[in-house]
C-alpha cells in the first residue's frame, strides 16, 4: 500500500493545483466569455492562435532572408540565391502585414467581448440584488462592500470586462508568442531556452504577486474606498453644489479625500515593499539570464558555429521569451479578476432558499380587509419600531395614519408593501398571511407614492407609464391618469410633449416644479390603478408643499380613488380630516382610531396635536 500512496501523492497534488486554478479569479473571468458571447469566443480563440503563430513565422522568414543576403550580394538577384532572398522577402512582407492586421482585429473583437462580459456581469448584479423580495440586504454594509468590489474596487474602470479584454488582447497573445517563438531557441540550446523561460517566469510571478496583493488589500478596505468615493461625489455632484459652495467645504473635502487615499497607499506600501524588492531582484535575474544567452549566441556566431541567419532567428527567439513580461493591461486584469469572487459571494448571499408554494390572490383582493395582527418589527438588532400593533383596514375604505416623527408610520407602510416581514405577528389580506402570497402578485395590487418618490430623468411618458407597465403603450390610459392628476396640460406643453426627458441635462429636456413633480407621481399611482392596483398608499409624498396645496391634492386624490382601499400617511393632521378613519400611532402602537369628528370629541392625543398645529398655522396667517 505504501508505494501506491507514494504514486498517488503527486497526482493528488496536481489535481489540487488544477482545482485551485479552476477557481482562480482570472479563470472565472475567462468562463464568462462563452456565457456572454459564444460567437466572439470562438473568434478570439482563432485570432489568438493566428497571432501567436505569425510572429514565430516572421522570425523564421527574417532569418532566412538575412541568411541569404551574403550569397545574393555575391551572385546577384538573378541567381538562385537572389530568388531565395526575394521569396523570403515576399514571405516576410506578407507575415508583417498579417502581424499588423491580426492584433487590430484581436483588439476590436476583445473590446467588444469585454463590453459584453461587463454587461453580463451587471445583469447578474442587478438580478442578484433584486432577487430577494425584501430590501433589508440593500441596507447591509456587507452588500455595499461586495457591490463596490464588483464595480471595480473603487479604482476606476477596472471591472471583469476590462480583465477579460486585457487578458485576451495582451496576456494570452504574449504567452503564446513567447512559447511558440521562444521554442525556436531549443534548436540552438535547450539549457539556454530553459534558463530564459525560468528567469522570466520568476520575474513575472513576482510582479503579479505584488498586484494580486494590492487588489486583496483594497478588497479588505472597501469601506475606506466607499468613503473616499462619497467625499468625491460631495465635491463634484451637481445636487450638492449649492450647499457645498455656501458652506465653503471644497477645501475640507479635498483634504479629507487626500487623507483617505494617502493613508491607504501608505499602508499598502509598507505591506508590499518586500514584493517590490522581490520584483527588482527578479528583473535583475531575468536581465542576467538574457546577458548570458546573448553572449553565448554572439560568441558562437563569431566563431562560425552558427550562421548569420541562425543568429537572427535565435536572437529574435530569445527576445520573444523576454517579451513575456507585464504591461499596463495586466494591472487591469488583476483588479478586474478580483471582482469575480465578490460577484459569486453576492449571488450566494441573495440566493433564494427552498420555498413553499405561494398563493395567488383573486383579482379583486383585498375584498374584505387588511389586518395587522399583533405586529412587531425592528430593523436588524435595533430597538423595536412597531410594538404589538393590531389594526384592521376594511377594503374600499380610506385610512389616514398620523403621528409624530419616529412613531412608525413609514415602517408600517413598508411592511404592508412587503419590503420587510414583521419580526412578530402577521399581516393578512382577506385572511391570508401576506408571507404566503407571491410578492410580485401582491405588489401588482399596490400603488405606492413615498415621500422620497423617484423623479426619473426619463421621458414624461416613462415617468407616468412606470405605474402600470402593462398599459405603458396605452395612450388613452396615460392621458386619463395624467388628467386625473391635473398634469396633462403641463405634459402637453413640454418641448416634445410626452417624449420630453424630465431632466435639463438631456437634449430638449425640461425640469418641473415641486408641485408638478408631485402630480407626476400621483399620475403614476393612478396608472397603477388603471393596471389593476387595489391598494393605494401615500406616504407623505406632498410634505414639501404648503398645507393648502397638500390638502387640495389629498382631497382630489380621495375623490378619484373612492371605492379603493387607500392609506394616507402624514404628520400634518389638518390634511387628513377627509379620510374615513384616522389612526394615531405613538411609539409603534395604535393609541387612537376613529373619524376626525370622533377623535376630536374624544379629546385625546389627536385632538391635542390637531389644535396645536391649527393654532400654529392660524398664528402664521395672522402675522403681518
Amino acid at each position: 500500500m505504501e508505494p501506491s500512496n507514494v504514486r498517488r501523492g503527486p497526482f493528488a497534488a496536481a489535481l489540487g493545483w488544477l482545482r485551485r486554478r479552476r477557481d482562480a479569479p482570472i479563470i472565472q473571468c475567462a468562463r464568462l466569455l462563452p456565457e456572454a458571447c459564444p460567437g466572439l469566443t470562438a473568434a478570439l480563440v482563432a485570432l489568438n492562435l493566428a497571432n501567436a503563430v505569425v510572429p514565430a513565422a516572421t522570425i523564421v522568414a527574417t532569418g532566412l532572408m538575412v541568411g541569404s543576403l551574403p550569397a545574393t550580394a555575391h551572385a546577384g538577384l538573378g541567381s538562385a540565391a537572389g530568388h531565395r532572398t526575394l521569396v523570403a522577402l515576399g514571405f516576410w512582407a506578407g507575415l508583417m502585414m498579417l502581424g499588423e492586421i491580426g492584433p487590430r482585429l484581436l483588439t476590436a473583437t476583445a473590446t467588444s467581448a469585454g463590453s459584453r462580459v461587463e454587461s453580463r456581469v451587471q445583469q447578474r448584479v442587478i438580478a442578484a440584488l433584486n432577487r430577494p423580495w425584501s430590501i433589508a440586504h440593500l441596507e447591509d454594509p456587507a452588500t455595499a462592500d461586495l457591490l463596490s468590489q464588483v464595480s471595480g474596487l473603487g479604482v476606476g474602470a477596472l471591472g471583469p470586462g476590462a480583465a477579460v479584454s486585457g487578458r485576451v488582447t495582451t496576456r494570452i497573445p504574449m504567452i503564446l508568442r513567447s512559447a511558440i517563438s521562444g521554442a525556436l531557441l531549443f534548436a540552438y540550446s535547450w539549457p539556454a531556452a530553459l534558463l530564459l523561460f525560468a528567469a522570466q517566469f520568476v520575474f513575472v510571478r513576482q510582479i503579479r504577486r505584488s498586484w494580486v496583493e494590492d487588489a486583496r488589500s483594497i478588497l479588505g478596505k472597501t469601506d475606506t474606498v466607499r468613503r473616499a468615493d462619497y467625499y468625491r461625489e460631495l465635491a463634484l455632484g451637481a445636487a450638492t453644489a449649492k450647499e457645498m459652495r455656501v458652506l465653503g467645504l471644497h477645501g475640507w473635502l479635498g483634504d479629507r479625500l487626500a487623507r483617505e487615499w494617502k493613508g491607504r497607499l501608505f499602508q499598502d506600501w509598507k505591506l508590499r515593499r518586500w514584493d517590490t524588492i522581490g520584483g527588482v531582484a527578479g528583473a535583475v535575474v531575468a536581465s542576467l539570464a538574457g546577458l548570458v544567452v546573448y553572449g553565448a549566441l554572439a560568441g558562437d556566431a563569431a566563431r562560425g558555429v552558427i550562421t548569420l541567419g541562425a543568429l537572427v532567428i535565435y536572437l529574435r527567439s530569445a527576445q520573444a521569451i523576454a517579451g513575456w513580461g507585464l504591461s499596463n493591461a495586466d494591472y487591469a486584469i488583476e483588479y478586474g479578476a478580483a471582482a469575480l469572487p465578490a460577484l459569486r459571494k453576492l449571488e450566494a448571499m441573495t440566493a433564494a432558499g427552498p420555498q413553499a408554494a405561494l398563493r395567488i390572490l383573486p383579482a379583486d383582493a383585498p375584498s374584505r380587509e387588511i389586518r395587522f395582527e399583533n405586529v412587531s418589527f425592528a430593523y436588524g438588532a435595533g430597538a423595536p419600531i412597531l410594538r404589538d400593533l393590531s389594526l384592521s383596514v376594511p377594503a374600499g375604505s380610506s385610512l389616514a395614519i398620523v403621528g409624530l416623527n419616529g412613531a412608525g408610520k413609514t415602517t408600517l407602510v413598508k411592511l404592508l408593501a412587503r419590503l420587510y416581514d414583521p419580526t412578530c405577528g402577521a399581516i393578512t389580506i382577506d385572511g391570508v398571511d401576506l408571507r404566503e402570497i407571491d410578492p410580485d402578485i401582491w405588489r401588482g395590487r399596490v400603488a405606492a407614492i413615498f415621500q422620497d418618490f423617484l423623479r426619473f430623468g426619463l421621458s414624461a411618458r416613462d415617468n407616468v407609464g412606470f405605474g402600470g407597465l402593462s398599459l405603458a403603450d396605452d395612450e388613452t390610459a396615460l392621458a386619463r391618469a395624467a388628467e386625473k392628476a391635473g398634469v396633462l396640460d403641463r405634459i402637453r406643453a413640454l418641448p416634445k410633449g410626452w417624449h420630453t426627458p424630465l431632466m435639463r441635462q438631456f437634449t430638449d429636456g425640461a425640469d418641473l416644479s415641486g408641485g408638478e413633480w408631485q402630480r407626476i407621481a400621483l399620475a403614476r399611482a393612478l396608472m397603477a390603478v388603471e393596471a389593476g392596483a387595489r391598494l393605494l398608499i401615500l406616504d407623505e409624498p406632498t410634505a414639501a408643499l404648503d398645507v393648502r396645496a397638500e390638502a387640495e391634492i389629498y382631497e382630489r386624490f380621495l375623490e378619484l380613488t373612492r371605492g379603493l382601499t387607500t392609506i394616507l400617511v402624514s404628520h400634518r393632521f389638518s390634511t387628513v380630516r377627509r379620510a374615513e378613519r384616522i389612526c394615531v400611532l405613538e411609539h409603534g402602537a395604535v393609541v387612537e382610531l376613529g373619524s376626525h369628528a370622533e377623535l376630536m370629541a374624544l379629546g385625546g392625543k389627536y385632538a391635542e396635536l390637531f389644535m396645536l398645529q391649527s393654532q400654529r398655522f392660524a398664528e402664521a396667517e395672522a402675522a403681518p
